[in-house]
């Protein structure tokens, strides 16, 4: 799926604080998928940089976010598009999720 399909799909999270930066995140995980084994350096440091936020709170809104997801059915539509059970998932592994979904930039 597109990246505008799949945030048309979670519509639901653009009034949140965090939003852009989970764009943001997931635009910097599908340019180097390696970037998830140096997470905190490698996306939400930059991330953090580019949005003139805190490291925390960067961290904090995607955990909210991940919670508002998680609540408004968003772990469905994943087992749709990935296939498997998905649950209780870190802010991590949501990111790394919506990447996989995302066919192009």
């Amino acid at each position: 799926m597109h990246m505008d399909e799949l945030l048309h799909r979670i519509y639901y999270l653009k009034s949140y604080k965090g939003y852009p930066c989970l764009v943001s995140c997931i635009q910097k995980v599908k340019e180097d998928e390696s970037r998830l084994c140096g997470i905190r350096e490698q996306v939400y440091g930059p991330v953090a940089r580019e949005h003139g936020v805190k490291l925390e709170n960067l961290e904090k809104n995607l955990r909210t976010i991940r919670d508002t997801f998680q609540n408004r059915g968003g772990t469905e539509l994943l087992e749709r598009q990935l296939g498997g059970k998905q649950e209780s998932l870190y802010p991590r592994e949501l990111i790394e999720a919506l990447a996989e979904c995302v066919t192009d930039l």
